[in-house]
C-alpha cells in the first residue's frame, strides 16, 4: 500500500491566512491545535502560475511553493512536507520556516517529518508511536483524500467587498462605525457604505476580514476617493484598516494592505495614500511618508502613498519582504 503526502503543516488560524492569497487552498484540522493544507493538482497550478521547475531533489516543491512557504510563516512557524511511500519504501522531507526565516531543511530521510512536528511543538502522546502518529497524519493515505475530508475542513479567511456581499450591510455600516466613528457619525458610516453599494462608480468600497464566508469580522478596510480635507487632490485612499485584537498576531494587516493594493490596481490606479499619525509601521510595508496635511479641525496627520506601479512595486519588494523579516 502507498502513502503520498505534500503540504504545508502548522497552526490552524495561520494556514487559514492562505486562504486570503489563494482561492483553491483547503484546510484540513489535524489534532493539537495544528491543521494541513494538501498541496493537490489545482493549488499547485495556482500557486506555480503556469510553467515552473522542480528544486532538487523534491517530488513538488518548487521556487513558487518554497516563497508562498516562505510568506505564510510570517504569520506563525509552519512547515512543508513531502513523502512518498509504496510497499514500505520510501522517504520524505521537510522545511521549517518561523517568520520568513528557515530553520531547518531534511530532504529525503527516515523522520523528516517528525523533526520538522517537533520544532512545531509536537510531543508524542501515550497512545501514539511518534510525533507523526500524534497528529493523525495516517488518517488519509493521498493528498486527493485529504483535499475530500469534508469532515475536518476548516474555513479559510476571506477578504469580501461588502457591495458584493450585502446580505452583511447593516453589520458593515455597524463595524466601521463602531470602529472609527462616534454617537454622532452613526448617519455618515451609513450613508457612505450603503452609497458603494448602489453606485456604478468604482469608489467608495468596503471590505470586510471574515472568519469564513459568514463567521465573524476579524477586521476591515475601505478605499475611498478622499479621506483628508487639504488634500483633495490625491486619491484614492486606503482608510479604516482595522484588525481585531483577538486576531493581530497574525499579522493580518499586511495582508489587508497587500489586498488595498492590488484592488487599487485593479482599478487602474498607480498609486495609493494615506494618512495617519502612527509611526514605522506602514514603512515596513513599502508605504513612503510624503508629507503632512490637515483635517478640517485643522489637525496635522502624516500622509504616506504606496506605488502600484509595476516597476515601484518590484523595486519596494525586496525592501517589504526585508523588513518584515526584522519584525
Amino acid at each position: 500500500m502507498g502513502y503520498t503526502l505534500q503540504g504545508w503543516i502548522g497552526s490552524a488560524n495561520v494556514l487559514r491566512t492562505l486562504g486570503l492569497r489563494f482561492e483553491t487552498a483547503q484546510v484540513v484540522a489535524l489534532s493539537d491545535d495544528l491543521a494541513l493544507i494538501p498541496l493537490d493538482d489545482e493549488l499547485q497550478k495556482e500557486i506555480n502560475g503556469g510553467a515552473a521547475s522542480l528544486i532538487e531533489p523534491w517530488d513538488v516543491l518548487t521556487e513558487q511553493i518554497e516563497s508562498a512557504g516562505r510568506r505564510l510563516s510570517m504569520h506563525g512557524i509552519v512547515a512543508y512536507v513531502e513523502a512518498d511511500y509504496f510497499g514500505g519504501t520510501g522517504d520524505q522531507s521537510c522545511i521549517v520556516w518561523e517568520k520568513g526565516t528557515e530553520r531547518l531543511r531534511e530532504t529525503r530521510a527516515d523522520k523528516a517529518i517528525n523533526c520538522a512536528l517537533k520544532l512545531l511543538g509536537v510531543t508524542v502522546s501515550a497512545d501514539a508511536a511518534d510525533e507523526f502518529d500524534t497528529i493523525r497524519l495516517g488518517r488519509h493515505r493521498s493528498v486527493e483524500r485529504w483535499t475530500q475530508d469534508a469532515r475536518h475542513r476548516l474555513q479559510a479567511l476571506q477578504i469580501r467587498d461588502v457591495r458584493a456581499n450585502q446580505e452583511r450591510l447593516a453589520e458593515a455600516v455597524d463595524y466601521f462605525w463602531s470602529r472609527w466613528g462616534d454617537e454622532s457619525t452613526l448617519n455618515f458610516y451609513r450613508d457612505c457604505i450603503e452609497r458603494s453599494c448602489d453606485t456604478d462608480a468604482d469608489l467608495p468600497r468596503f471590505y470586510l476580514l471574515t472568519d469564513g464566508e459568514k463567521g465573524a469580522i476579524a477586521g476591515g478596510y475601505a478605499l475611498l476617493r478622499s479621506d483628508l480635507n487639504s488634500r483633495q487632490d490625491l486619491c484614492p485612499w486606503l482608510a479604516c484598516l482595522y484588525v481585531e485584537p483577538d486576531w493581530r498576531s497574525l499579522r493580518l494587516g499586511s495582508l489587508l494592505l497587500d489586498h488595498a493594493a492590488r484592488e487599487a490596481s485593479a482599478k487602474g490606479y498607480d498609486g495609493l495614500y494615506l494618512c495617519t499619525d502612527l509611526d514605522g509601521y506602514y514603512e515596513r510595508y513599502g508605504w513612503t511618508h510624503i508629507g503632512k496635511g490637515y483635517g478640517i479641525d485643522g489637525e496635522e496627520t502624516k500622509i504616506y502613498h504606496l506605488a502600484l506601479s509595476t516597476a515601484d512595486r518590484n523595486r519596494e519588494s525586496a525592501v517589504i519582504e526585508n523588513n518584515r523579516s526584522r519584525v
